[in-house]
């Protein structure tokens, strides 16, 4: 996702700063200054352990700054910024909220580029997990239509907005669970006892059954949103 993304930025920004909003460990940071080389960056997370880590891994230099903050309340200023990125970091966030605050720190001209997990993404974990008990043991994701509607309300009247079914595949259920707590999809909120070790081996065996030639299937429904402010 965060390649394709990436191949989506723009060749030239009103005003010469972005924000990689929800970075974690800033993996795209080289690609991104590589397809901007002028721009300063803002890495923003609201985890500090994500940013330290980003440091360690050496992505963070002096045109590729750290930011603690929350997407929904940015501390910055209105029309600061010339690009938001975003890659599989805004699916629990209000897609209103968030879509309002990248619009009033765009300036005119500015962009927001973002990807997000949609509402039918994990279909095989669901299925699994549904062979054992009725219990949701995948927090509920914005919809196509959720974002759309945010995206106009947010003044982005003519957001392109794009639904993509894509597979990942895993040689385990193992490493399914570590990319789904990366994206913070490991959970219910408010739920507790839900994966006791039976329950657990239980799931794993039917999710075993939906194995191909590849691997494990992890489908996502993912939102492109691309849109320009006016």
């Amino acid at each position: 996702m965060g390649r394709s993304l990436v191949q989506r930025l723009p060749a030239q920004l009103p005003v010469n700063h972005a924000l990689d909003l929800g970075c974690a460990t800033a993996p795209f940071a080289r690609a991104q200054q590589q397809a901007l080389p002028d721009v300063h960056w803002q890495a923003v997370d609201l985890s500090p352990a994500m940013l330290a880590e980003a440091a360690v891994r050496g992505r963070l230099n002096e045109r590729y700054q750290p930011l603690c903050a929350d997407a929904e309340q940015l501390p910055l200023a209105q029309a600061s910024q010339g690009l938001v990125f975003s890659c599989f970091a805004l699916q629990w966030c209000d897609p209103q909220a968030v879509l309002q605050e990248i619009s009033r720190v765009l300036a005119p001209a500015g962009r927001v580029l973002l990807a997000v997990p949609l509402g039918g993404s994990l279909q095989e974990l669901q299925q699994s997990w549904q062979a054992v008990n009725q219990r949701p043991h995948v927090n509920a994701l914005p919809t196509f239509n959720d974002w759309q509607n945010a995206a106009f309300k947010a003044g982005f009247a003519d957001a392109n907005l794009q639904q993509q079914v894509m597979v990942e595949y895993y040689d385990s259920v193992k490493s399914i669970a570590r990319r789904l707590k990366a994206t913070g999809a490991d959970h219910v909120s408010g739920a507790t006892g839900l994966t006791g070790k039976n329950a657990w081996q239980a799931m794993v065996a039917e999710y075993e059954t939906k194995r191909t030639a590849q691997g494990l299937p992890l489908t996502w429904n993912v939102l492109f949103l691309e849109a320009e402010k006016i």
